[in-house]
């Protein structure tokens, strides 16, 4: 299961971009993923949830953005929807298609929460 290993790369990340000396943990990490990224979505939820305990992380949750797959046929310049590999132009038939969007594996964004500072007596 290679979302194991992408959890693991997610939570690399995230811990590296944490402000160094910060006592601050990160409480959402916000990814895009592909459509046509061959990324097993729910499998990935999981075995983020699986790895975080005892990390930075720990409270952390995982937000996907989903980025729908687009194709642009080489023959005739259409552009459609394209939701898995091997599918024809919908106006020609043809097979030659240059991916637009879909394949993507990105972190965005983190949220990271300061903790309450001690209260003065």
């Amino acid at each position: 299961m290679h979302e194991l290993s992408i959890a693991h790369s997610i939570m690399s990340i995230a811990e590296r971009s944490l402000p160094a000396g910060s006592d601050g943990i990160i409480t959402g990490v916000n990814i895009q993923v592909g459509e046509l990224s061959g990324i097993e979505t729910e499998a990935l939820l999981f075995a983020f949830s699986a790895i975080k305990s005892g990390t930075v992380l720990e409270a952390a949750e995982l937000c996907l953005d989903i980025i729908p797959g687009e194709a642009r046929c080489t023959d005739c310049e259409t552009v459609f929807p394209l939701h898995s590999f091997g599918t024809a132009c919908p106006k020609c038939q043809g097979y030659l298609l240059n991916i637009l969007r879909g394949k993507e594996l990105k972190v965005l964004s983190l949220t990271v929460e300061e903790p309450e500072p001690a209260p003065r007596n």
